[in-house]
C-alpha cells in the first residue's frame, strides 16, 4: 500500500515532471563499474566491486535522464528504472527508445515497496530521491537490502547548510499562500523578483530551476522535503551497514581546497572534516550531497 506522502509526490510528478530535458552528454566514456568508481576514488579499498557487466537499479528515475546517463556510463550492464510517477516513466520511455539504448527497463513502484524484489544488485543510484519520502531512513534501508555484499550504492541528499535560501521561499510561499499550480506558481516568481533586498531571495532566483514550472514546483512547492546534515550522514551508515567511498564532485577545486585544509585525510573521506568544511563554507554542496558508499564485504 502506498502512503499518503508518496501518494501526495506521485501527483506532483503526475502534474510536473521533473526534470525536463531533451538531450545527454555524449562524451561519457563507458566503463565497467569498478573502473569508474578507482577513477572517481583512486585510494579507496575497492575489491570486490564488479568488473563485468553489472545488475544496476536506478531507484527514481524521473523523467528518464539519470538511467539514460549510467545505461550510457556503463553500457554492457543492465538497468532497472523504477518511479511512481506514469507520466515521468512515459516520457523516460520515449526517450530511451529515440536514444537507441536497450539495456533499460521501466517499471512503476513506489521505492518502499522495493523489498519484495527478489534479484540483488551490484548498484544501487538513489539521487535526490530519499528526501521526499515520509521516512526516508527506511527507504534507504529498503534499497540495503537490495545490495550485494561488496555491491555500490550512489546516493543523493539535500543539505541542510546549503539549502537555506530553499527554505527561506518554501516559508514565504506558506506564509503569502501562494498555489501550487501555473498562476500560483508565477504569482510567487514575480513577489519573489519584487523582493531582491532579501539576499536568501535573491539567491533561489539565480537558480536555473526557478525560471521552468516543474522545476520551480520542485525547488519551492514540493509536497516533502527533508534536508541532512553530514553528522546525520555519518551516523546513518554506520546504522546501515555501509563504508563511506567520497563524494562525487563536479567542482574539483572543491577537492583541492578541502586538501589543502585536511592534509591528512588522504581518501577525502573523513565527514567530521567534511562538516567543518561545508560549515565554513556553506555553498559546497549547493546542488546536493552526492556521494558513493558500499556494502560490507562478508
Amino acid at each position: 500500500m502506498v502512503d499518503a506522502v508518496s501518494l501526495a509526490v506521485q501527483g506532483q510528478y503526475e502534474a510536473n515532471p521533473y526534470p525536463r530535458w531533451l538531450r545527454v552528454r555524449r562524451d561519457l566514456a563507458p566503463a565497467s563499474v569498478a573502473a569508474f568508481v578507482h577513477r572517481l576514488f583512486p585510494e579507496a579499498d575497492l575489491g570486490g566491486i564488479p568488473d563485468a557487466p553489472a545488475r544496476i537499479l536506478v531507484a527514481g528515475c524521473g523523467t528518464g535522464r539519470h538511467p539514460v546517463g549510467t545505461a550510457q556510463r556503463f553500457r554492457d550492464s543492465s538497468v532497472l528504472a523504477v518511479d511512481l510517477s506514469l507520466t515521468s516513466l512515459a516520457y523516460a520511455a520515449r526517450k530511451t527508445r529515440e536514444l537507441g539504448l536497450s539495456n533499460i527497463e521501466y517499471r512503476q513502484a513506489d521505492l518502499l515497496a522495493l523489498g519484495s524484489l527478489a534479484e540483488r544488485f551490484d548498484v544501487i543510484e538513489c539521487s535526490g530521491v530519499l528526501h521526499h519520502l515520509k521516512d526516508p531512513v527506511a527507504g534507504w534501508r529498503t534499497l540495503c537490502s537490495l545490495l550485494r555484499p561488496g555491491g555500490v550504492m550512489r546516493v543523493g541528499l539535500y543539505s541542510e547548510i546549503a539549502r537555506q535560501h530553499v527554505v527561506r521561499a518554501r516559508e514565504f510561499v506558506a506564509t503569502e499562500g501562494f498555489a501550487a499550480t501555473p498562476d500560483g506558481i508565477r504569482a510567487c516568481r514575480a513577489a519573489i523578483l519584487a523582493r531582491q533586498s532579501d539576499p536568501l531571495l535573491a539567491r533561489v532566483a539565480r537558480g536555473e530551476d526557478f525560471y521552468s514550472l516543474s522545476g520551480c514546483r520542485d525547488l519551492m512547492f514540493h509536497v516533502q522535503e527533508q534536508r541532512f546534515t553530514l553528522p546525520r550522514i555519518a551516523g546513518l551508515l554506520t546504522d546501515l551497514g555501509l563504508d563511506f567511498l567520497g563524494f562525487e564532485l563536479a567542482d574539483l577545486g572543491i577537492a583541492a581546497s578541502y586538501r589543502a585544509r585536511f592534509p591528512d585525510d588522504r581518501t577525502l573521506c573523513d565527514l567530521d572534516h567534511w562538516h567543518r568544511f561545508e560549515t565554513d563554507r556553506p555553498d559546497t554542496f549547493a546542488q546536493m550531497y552526492q556521494f558513493w558508499v558500499r556494502s560490507k564485504r562478508q
